[in-house]
């Protein structure tokens, strides 16, 4: 039941993320995404080591909410990044690259961050991910309003 909640609260903030893109830009959309993960990584491991099953469905639900919020204009920045003769090639390879590095290399450092200096730990290197991701958006052009 707190998947599919979750879920759609994640779809909600990718559809609505999505239409704020459009109308503010793509950039600055997921530079709020980026500045929401950097305060919530702090917060939410002290708030899930509290065990409260309320705790865990609050964590769920915000992280999911954050993580939409910058994959809502992610599907339109992408493409837009890269000349129209490598448009696909570019934001596929970016993504998936994306997918592997994020995907991969943060889990096997959270296990032994976790074990020497607990779950806050985690938090600290997500807030890190976060300020760089932050900073990476912030250096992208905006492409909403680029003809393409």
């Amino acid at each position: 039941m707190v998947g599919i909640a979750s879920a759609l609260v994640f779809g909600a903030a990718i559809v609505l993320s999505a239409l704020y893109s459009d109308r503010f830009g793509r950039r600055r959309v997921i530079m709020v995404s980026c500045a929401f993960s950097v305060v919530w990584a702090l917060a939410l491991f002290p708030l899930l080591d509290t065990g409260s099953p309320v705790a865990f469905v609050v964590g769920m639900m915000v992280t999911l909410a954050i993580f939409g919020i910058a994959y809502g204009p992610c599907g339109a920045l992408l493409p837009e990044m890269f000349h129209t003769r490598y448009r696909y090639t570019g934001a596929g390879l970016g993504y998936n690259l994306a997918g592997v590095l994020g995907g991969a290399v943060p889990p096997m450092i959270a296990a032994p961050l976790a074990a020497a200096y607990g779950g806050i730990a985690i938090g600290v290197m997500l807030m890190v991910i976060g300020l760089v991701s932050l900073v990476c958006t912030a250096a992208l052009v905006e492409t909403r309003d680029r003809a393409l």
